[in-house]
């Protein structure tokens, strides 16, 4: 499937999925993979149609047991206290930020995204995702520009959820099959790592022992990542949680969100602002 840049997009074109083996949870191995295919079109000559609707690619690993409908976009309330070394007070004001009044900048304008397994929209203000079983099928949406080294903060309001439900940032993702995801569950763990394509590898993980996340339902929290070179910082709510070095992805890549139920159907988070600061 990803002999050529090509080859995938008329593929992608044909069918919206395809299967890869499945894994255990957090640090999980992940079974869907999503983003733009737009990221390969600068690969192909400039003959080809320019598209930037970004696709979703599911991996099932069984059937579900019953048909679910999506739930209603989680209502946010009001995030933890910023610390003082919050990027977003040392940054001043961000050099974009997508209020997500269209959903233009993730291929989703006028139109939504269901495979079955995932219900990815953007309405009121916001992109929306849903996992409709409990069964850690994961789906996740990138958009917008490459980032560098750049701040990406969002600020991501979490429905009902609990135990491993899972969501989060995906970020410097090269391509449709690759990226860095910045992992969370409703109970209260993370985990950073890498999935190219193939397997997941795990960077990075914790426990809330600075309290910093907001735990359970029905909370918002501001989810930020900061990248120069191979050094990747991770933040909740302002507060700094990790230092990583690593190689893998240093080139620019493209942002967006994951969300996978292990515990709670119709697990649905919304995101209702993207800001990044560029730091070059």
């Amino acid at each position: 499937m990803r002999n050529t840049a090509l080859t995938v997009i008329l593929i992608l074109l044909v069918v919206t999925g395809c299967n890869l083996p499945y894994g255990q949870q957090l640090a999980p191995t992940p079974d869907v993979v999503a983003t733009q295919v737009a990221t390969l079109l600068t690969l192909l000559p400039t003959a080809m149609p320019i598209v930037d609707t970004p696709v979703t690619v599911v991996s099932a690993t069984q059937a579900p047991s019953a048909t679910a409908q999506a739930s209603a976009t989680p209502q946010p309330t009001v995030t933890a206290t910023s610390s003082p070394e919050d990027p977003r007070i040392l940054l001043g004001e961000p050099d974009f930020t997508d209020t997500l009044d269209s959903g233009r900048s993730f291929g989703l304008e006028s139109k939504a995204y269901d495979d079955d397994y995932t219900y990815i929209r953007v309405e009121n203000g916001a992109l929306v995702l849903t996992s409709r079983y409990a069964t850690g099928f994961r789906g996740w949406r990138t958009g917008g520009v490459k980032l560098g080294n750049a701040y990406l903060e969002a600020r991501v309001n979490i429905g009902e959820c609990s135990g491993s439900d899972n969501y989060g940032l995906v970020f410097r993702s090269p391509d449709f099959m690759k990226g860095y995801w910045f992992q969370l569950t409703c109970e209260g763990n993370w985990d950073l790592g890498y999935w190219d394509g193939d397997e997941y590898s795990s960077l990075a993980s914790g426990t809330n022992t600075s309290g910093a996340l907001l735990t359970g339902s029905n909370q918002t929290n501001r989810l930020g990542v900061w990248t120069s070179g191979n050094q990747i910082k991770l933040y909740i709510n302002g507060k700094l949680i990790s230092q990583v070095e690593d190689s893998t992805q240093t080139e620019p890549g493209s942002y967006g969100a994951i969300i996978a139920s292990f515990n709670t159907p119709n697990f649905t988070i919304s995101i209702d602002e993207f800001s990044y600061w560029n730091l070059e």
